[in-house]
């Protein structure tokens, strides 16, 4: 005679074991997975990014950014920027490319920009330089915690939270300069181990004010266009 109790136990363990089959993701120490992060995001060429400043302002050339979508070919990017200009919201086109900054504001054709102006431009294809970019700062975090797992895109991943330094900030984009440290949080695909998202929120906003950015990707390794300006 099978007892109700025994019956249950084994349901329980069919279930556990057919969602385990079914994708479950398993804790992981946390530094392992930001490695495994970084070594993927490494092997990327081209990747589409979105980034929301949902708190504080951080601006460039007067224009306050609000959001940015870049498509990144590697080391191009075509990125629509919407800023706010005099209290008006904008979209600000910016294409990159070999090694030229081209700027195309609204109702308006590409313009070339050089020197001091070029640099202060946000380069977004920075992000994913292999020695700079994300690949890089990523598995370099400090007090490291797993948080657990989240679908993020209908892809299951682990959360991971980490604080990296102001140094390590200003090296992945230098219009985030940070006058203190950073606390993040990192979403990491759990069978491609790439980076899903992100969130920063730190001391990176004009003046040293406290700013949060979050980061979308997605498009891995996708065909991307990237603008042909003329000069």
């Amino acid at each position: 005679m099978i007892r109700p109790r025994a019956t249950l136990l084994a349901a329980l363990a069919v279930i556990s074991m057919a969602l385990n089959g079914c994708g479950g993701l398993q804790a992981e120490d946390p530094g392992q997975v930001l490695r495994e992060g970084g070594a993927a995001m490494a092997k990327l060429n081209t990747v589409s990014a979105t980034l929301t400043f949902t708190k504080g302002t951080v601006s460039f050339q007067g224009y306050a950014l609000t959001s940015a979508t870049a498509a990144v070919r590697l080391p191009d990017s075509d990125t629509i920027y919407k800023v706010k200009y005099q209290d008006l919201l904008i979209g600000l086109e910016v294409v990159i490319t070999g090694g030229h900054v081209y700027l195309r504001p609204p109702f308006s054709g590409f313009t070339e920009v050089t020197g001091k102006t070029a640099a202060e431009v946000p380069d977004l294809a920075k992000l994913f330089d292999a020695t700079t970019g994300l690949p890089a700062m990523i598995p370099a975090g400090h007090n490291l915690t797993y948080i657990g797992t989240e679908k993020v895109a209908e892809v299951d991943s682990r959360k991971i939270g980490a604080i990296y330094s102001a140094a390590q900030i200003a090296k992945l984009l230098p219009q985030l300069s940070s006058t203190g440290d950073v606390t993040a949080s990192i979403w990491v695909g759990g069978s491609d181990h790439l980076i899903r998202k992100a969130v920063l929120s730190g001391p990176f906003g004009d003046g040293g004010a406290a700013s949060t950015v979050e980061i979308d990707l997605s498009g891995f390794n996708a065909p991307v266009a990237i603008a042909s300006p003329t000069p």
